[in-house]
């Protein structure tokens, strides 16, 4: 069933976002173009869905929760049809003519690493990838997990997955097919001429102490996007931090140095890549209320907002 799920959004990512848009802003609209409510709001996704805000919220109770601190909570909240003007105000400087109601939006979106035809590894599962004419936007939310521990490099990764070969592997063909997959994921980003770095030698040589989930992450935000065509791919990073918490504060800072680092070292360029550091004003006051809460709290979330977010004292950082 999975690898049905993932093949059927492939069609979709190759169709013509255009007219994917024209047909859902048809449905589930009052006249005069506001909208109803969060189980008739279209163009949110989760895998192959109706595509109802409600219908995300529902998928994302059976996704891994740890807490009520998880990222993909803040995230789902930010991104609620309430809040979908003022998205379209912070992105507007940055990306011209953007309607964040009108795109469509796939929660946990998979991308397959594909070498010589072949499909290889684990999907990278985007948070949310936004698809608008012209744009291919891939979205990571992150909260307490830049706080909580450094992403995983490339040189990491690799060694501990050269060391998960099991009898079935020589050294040497666990070695070539790890290989592989990273030549997957920089050749996305390669094909959609987004990358400086000539050619796989100067990104192994250079490349190893890059975080993993960067590198995926953007090679999704650049896989099949139509470039030729004018479709930009757009890397965002959402993150969420408390505005009571001085070591919150400082770690994001922290991760961004990282961030840009590892966008300096890809040497990535001809795309956006936005950094938006969204302020949560009641983090304390979430923990409270659900102390012990996981996937049920996207429950509430359907009759409720849970987070407060200040739009006003939010920040967007353009690395490219």
């Amino acid at each position: 069933m999975k690898r049905e799920r993932i093949e059927r959004i492939e069609e979709i990512r190759l169709r013509n976002p255009a007219k994917q848009i024209a047909a859902q802003s048809a449905v589930g609209m009052r006249s005069g173009g506001f909208p109803t409510n969060i189980d008739e709001e279209m163009g949110y996704f989760f895998g192959f869905p109706k595509g109802t805000y409600s219908e995300v919220l529902a998928e994302l109770r059976r996704t891994k929760v740890n807490s009520c601190k998880t990222s993909s909570i803040p995230l789902a909240e930010f991104w609620r049809p309430e809040n979908l003007e003022r998205i379209k105000a912070i992105f507007a400087s940055h990306l011209q003519g953007f309607d964040p109601a009108s795109a469509l939006k796939y929660f946990e979106f998979p991308t397959e690493a594909v070498y010589n035809g072949r499909r290889i590894g684990e999907p990278s599962m985007t948070d949310i990838m936004v698809i608008a004419p012209g744009i291919q936007m891939a979205i990571e939310g992150k909260f307490t997990e830049y706080v909580e521990y450094k992403d995983q490099t490339i040189r990491e990764w690799f060694a501990v997955k050269l060391a998960e070969a099991d009898e079935t592997w020589t050294p040497a063909s666990r070695d070539r097919y790890l290989r592989k997959i990273l030549k997957a994921w920089i050749g996305y980003i390669r094909e959609a001429g987004c990358t400086g770095l000539a050619n796989d030698e100067a990104f192994f040589h250079n490349c190893m102490d890059v975080s993993y989930q960067f590198l995926h992450r953007t090679a999704s935000a650049c896989c099949k996007a139509d470039v030729a065509n004018g479709t930009m791919p757009v890397l965002v990073y959402q993150l969420f931090f408390d505005v009571d918490d001085t070591e919150h504060m400082e770690k994001m800072e922290e991760f961004k140095t990282d961030l840009r680092r590892w966008a300096e070292t890809l040497k990535l360029t001809s795309m956006k890549f936005l950094i938006i550091s969204v302020p949560v004003a009641n983090a304390a006051e979430v923990e409270r209320r659900f102390p012990n809460e996981r996937g049920m709290i996207f429950e509430h979330m359907r009759k409720e907002a849970i987070y407060k977010f200040d739009f006003d004292g939010m920040a967007v950082e353009s690395i490219i």
